[in-house]
């Protein structure tokens, strides 16, 4: 925001008071942002543990108090985890005394043990397959490294031909011996200052008598 058009405490005069020579009197008017600010502190309320609140608090009863109610919730937690146990103990005592789990466990290591049989005949398929794959790109790879490298040798051989052939200028371009010309051999305007004489410049102290003022007379004062 610019300052440009608000007035100042000592506006400019003309006459014998400007520049160093101005007496200012004390002034009556002051800004308002030299007024003293935040002259108190901003004080504790009640139920701000203020300083009489903290001293007739008992801190060690409260303490107490704490641990009290936090030991009294974990022996609640362990109370209802060994009650869990408990009854997930029973439960899985009536689940044997109908399906024993002898014979469960007979068949399901019958079942895995299938399972194991026919994952390993899957894995020893899928081994094969995968190593018939690797062998196929391996010999795909080595067959297009030795095509590049016939090509490579193809081009190498060629471009050392065309060198020699180019080298030899009797079998490369034999119009070549004429003499070149130059592009402004044929110009019609060609060296057409050639015959005249220069004026060598000369220095005349004397701005009336000078080649310059003696050039511009003949040249607009004909």
């Amino acid at each position: 925001m610019t300052t440009a058009a608000r007035p100042t405490w000592a506006p400019a005069k003309g006459g014998n008071e400007q520049g160093g020579t101005r007496i200012f009197g004390p002034s009556q008017k002051y800004s308002s942002r030299d007024i003293a600010a935040h002259t108190t502190l901003k004080p504790r309320k009640e139920g701000q543990d203020t300083q009489d609140e903290v001293q007739r608090r008992n801190l060690r009863e409260e303490l107490e108090d704490r641990e009290r109610r936090h030991f009294s919730s974990k022996e609640d937690r362990d109370r209802r985890k060994g009650n869990h146990l408990l009854l997930e103990g029973s439960r899985r005592e009536v689940e044997d005394r109908i399906i024993p789990r002898s014979i469960d466990a007979d068949d399901a290591d019958v079942n895995a043990q299938s399972d194991d049989d026919s994952d390993e005949d899957d894995d020893d398929d899928d081994e094969e397959a995968l190593l018939l794959e690797l062998e196929r790109l391996r010999r795909e790879k080595a067959e297009q490294r030795e095509r590049e490298e016939r090509e490579k040798q193809d081009e190498e051989l060629k471009a050392k031909e065309e060198q020699l052939l180019r080298g030899n200028p009797l079998l490369n371009n034999p119009t070549s011996f004429s003499v070149k010309r130059r592009w402004d051999d044929d110009v019609v305007f060609k060296n057409q200052t050639r015959g005249e004489t220069k004026t060598p410049k000369r220095f005349i102290n004397d701005t009336i008598r000078s080649d310059f003022h003696r050039k511009f007379l003949h040249k607009y004062m004909k």
